[in-house]
């Protein structure tokens, strides 16, 4: 896989670009809007997204799709959940047997399929050619190459050693996984316990409050893990404790800092404009709040932030109701 096209130049899609550039490997960045690309004293910069680093000279940076595509062998996509299902439409016509890997995290609103099942559904792309990445990656601390990880899940033991080893560096390592749809749920469910997370410190609450959080979220991930057959056990690796841990205590994280926002009185969508970048878990919440309820199954902190989102409660009231909500039962 010599030739590597990352479709979406956010904080996330640019990082892993950078990095895989910084390698020596051919790598092409494509955004609908290259304008936030820009040369400052002959070096590169995403002026929107991660206006403080400097990107490779190695890095690609290409404004037409269609060759963006075509000239790949690895397909990266890192485009925003919401607007995921039609692009995976529009592409569709320009693939042919690259293989693909999905950052995007998220869960469609009316079919509650994965990202990685969507774009199955509307490419017809085969599904031992289709992996997914998830794990706890806050972009900037890897620009500055802390010491991270994540985890690639495929179908394909083969594929998933070649492409893991890609990504591999001295402050950057990729483990792999078989299990799809778990890695993949992790991902999305930790959004929206990272808004939780947020609203708890912007409350003013402390560390007993976020451990007794980050455990009842596990719990409730869980039980919905169970309804949907997805591997428990997939809760305990990097998409789950990992990425709940990171993006749960990180004010870097979009979803912990909405929740900051909405503790400290802002209303939802102040505090959207406020962050002016995805915030997948916004949507997601609205999904899981439904499904919770087709299953009957308690979650008492999905409820929670439902109320204070969607129907305008107020947040210091839902968050104090949640202990009288949240049952005796520990595991």
């Amino acid at each position: 896989m010599k030739k590597i096209a990352i479709l979406g130049g956010g904080s996330w899609g640019t990082t892993l670009a950078n990095l895989l550039a910084e390698k020596g490997l051919d790598v092409s960045l494509w955004n609908r809007n290259s304008n936030i690309f820009i040369k400052r004293k002959n070096k590169l910069y995403n002026k929107k997204y991660l206006p403080d680093y400097e990107l490779s000279k190695n890095l690609l940076i290409q404004n037409n799709l269609e060759k963006a595509i075509n000239s790949s062998q690895l397909l990266i996509i890192a485009i925003p959940s919401k607007y995921f299902k039609e692009f995976s439409r529009k592409i569709s016509k320009y693939l042919t047997n690259q293989k693909v890997l999905i950052l995007t995290k998220g869960i469609e609103k009316k079919s509650f399929m994965t990202m990685s099942e969507v774009f199955i559904q509307e490419t017809k792309f085969p599904k031992k050619s289709v992996m997914v990445l998830s794990g706890p990656n806050i972009a900037d601390e890897i620009m500055r190459k802390n010491i991270s990880a994540s985890v690639i899940a495929g179908k394909n033991l083969s594929t998933l050693e070649k492409v893991s080893q890609l990504f591999n560096t001295k402050y950057f390592k990729t483990f792999i996984s078989q299990d799809i749809k778990g890695v993949e749920m992790s991902g999305a469910l930790k959004n929206l316990y990272a808004i939780c997370s947020g609203l708890s410190d912007g409350l003013g609450f402390e560390s007993n409050t976020k451990a007794m959080l980050l455990t009842r979220a596990l719990k409730e991930m869980s039980n919905l893990f169970q309804e949907i057959k997805a591997n428990p056990k997939t809760l305990l690796g990097l998409s789950g404790v990992g990425d709940l841990i990171a993006t749960s205590s990180s004010t870097k994280s979009r979803n912990y800092s909405f929740g900051f926002f909405l503790g400290q009185g802002i209303s939802p969508k102040e505090a959207l404009d406020k962050i002016d970048q995805s915030v997948e878990g916004f949507g997601t919440l609205k999904v899981i709040y439904q499904k919770k309820n087709n299953f009957r199954i308690k979650m008492p902190i999905v409820d929670v932030l439902y109320q204070i989102i969607y129907l305008n409660k107020n947040p210091k009231k839902c968050f104090l109701n949640f202990l009288n909500e949240s049952g005796n039962i520990d595991t």
